[in-house]
């Protein structure tokens, strides 16, 4: 890719190329490969002027730009503009910079991207591959080299790493054989996230018909978390996600009033949100439409995820593609402890979206019997365990 690199800014004058790495460590593997590549030929009299701070970057007497950044802040790169950009360890770089931040800057000139690394997850590096793969796609093309197939790599310590590892090991299929694989840590198939995707629903604002019930699950921003409101439509299953509302910073009487118009608007629906901790006093307000409210413990929050688990996996409910909400159940996650199992979403996503999800199908699943986990107590609901 240096090569490439150096290839297209001398026969594309006044062009302006990004490598763009997970930090800006790697990013500087690639420039200074660049930088040894141009030195060591005849081509370094075609440098005019290498830059090494604010951030490292080659221009070249034909007026070709070359910079090194990374994806860490990237606030930086905003504003910026590219006629190509080369993305290393593509994986591992978030898909929200991705398609907010770095998709963006090839606007101006209709521009190119080529992303390399190491699988990671299925995630937009994986999403690349699969259209490079297919002929509907004809912008794009893909390519997997195992380590195998590198002649620069010792054949000897591969076999070494696969005794090692094991040779249906994670580790092993992705770092040495380039393979996408199913995120073993995750708690949701990627297939039953993808299988329950229904295009063809209707988001709504308001009920569809008196006969319609419904059911509203939410879970409260907590610091830097969002607040996010589900309305599922249960007349009969599938159920269906039919309204989903996404934001934080906004003050708790707000989000009250909100639910409350939501109740109204919806045949007044069972409501059931996560009054742990903040979610207490909220809980108070909103008596008056008989909430209730779900504490979450260690054992709680396995069993309420455990609900949604199977019904993903069962195919009794369906959404419409929601990028939010998509992203959180891919990436939420076992996590082995001390104490037990814990499920939270990966490090840098947020798992909001799956617990207000969860909540509404568990609401659902309690609507038309008495369960043992709410009890009621001066008009509103509290958690009580077994």
């Amino acid at each position: 890719m240096a090569i490439s690199a150096i290839h297209y800014a001398l026969t594309h004058p006044g062009s302006i190329q990004f490598v763009i790495a997970p930090s800006y460590d790697q990013s500087n593997i690639m420039f200074g490969q660049i930088v040894q590549f141009l030195s060591k030929s005849v081509l370094g009299c075609m440098i005019r002027r290498i830059y090494k701070t604010p951030f490292h970057h080659i221009i070249f007497k034909n007026d070709s730009v070359i910079h090194a950044r990374s994806a860490s802040k990237p606030e930086f790169l905003r504003g910026h503009k590219a006629h190509r950009i080369i993305l290393d360890e593509a994986a591992f770089i978030p898909d929200d910079v991705i398609s907010n931040i770095i998709e963006p800057m090839l606007a101006d000139y209709n521009g190119s991207w080529i992303k390399i690394g190491t699988p990671f997850g299925k995630n937009h590096f994986y999403d690349s591959y699969l259209k490079g793969q297919s002929e509907e796609f004809p912008d794009y093309s893909s390519y997997r080299f195992p380590s195998t197939a590198n002649p620069h790599i010792s054949h000897e310590f591969i076999e070494k790493k696969k005794r090692e590892y094991g040779e249906n090991s994670i580790i092993f299929r992705t770092e040495y054989l380039a393979e996408f694989v199913e995120d073993q840590n995750a708690v949701f198939r990627w297939q039953d996230i993808q299988k329950n995707i229904d295009s063809s629903i209707q988001m709504l604002d308001r009920a569809e018909h008196v006969s319609r019930q419904y059911v509203i699950g939410c879970d409260l921003a907590k610091y830097q978390d969002y607040t996010v409101i589900v309305v599922l439509d249960i007349t009969e299953k599938p159920y269906k996600l039919v309204h989903f509302e996404r934001f934080n910073r906004r003050p708790y009487a707000e989000v009250i009033m909100r639910l409350k118009d939501l109740y109204h608007r919806f045949n007044h629906p069972k409501v059931l949100i996560d009054s742990t901790g903040v979610g207490d006093p909220v809980l108070e307000d909103l008596q008056d439409i008989g909430a209730e409210g779900y504490v979450f413990t260690s054992k709680s929050k396995v069993q309420l995820i455990k609900r949604l688990q199977a019904c993903l996996e069962n195919g009794d409910i369906k959404y419409p593609y929601i990028e939010e909400l998509i992203k959180e159940l891919q990436f939420f996650e076992y996590q082995l402890t001390r104490t037990g199992i814990k499920m939270e979403a990966r490090s840098g996503f947020h798992d909001d979206c799956v617990i207000a999800l969860a909540l509404a199908v568990w609401a659902a699943e309690q609507k038309y019997k008495s369960g043992p986990y709410f009890t009621r107590v001066y008009g509103y609901a509290g958690f009580s365990e077994l």
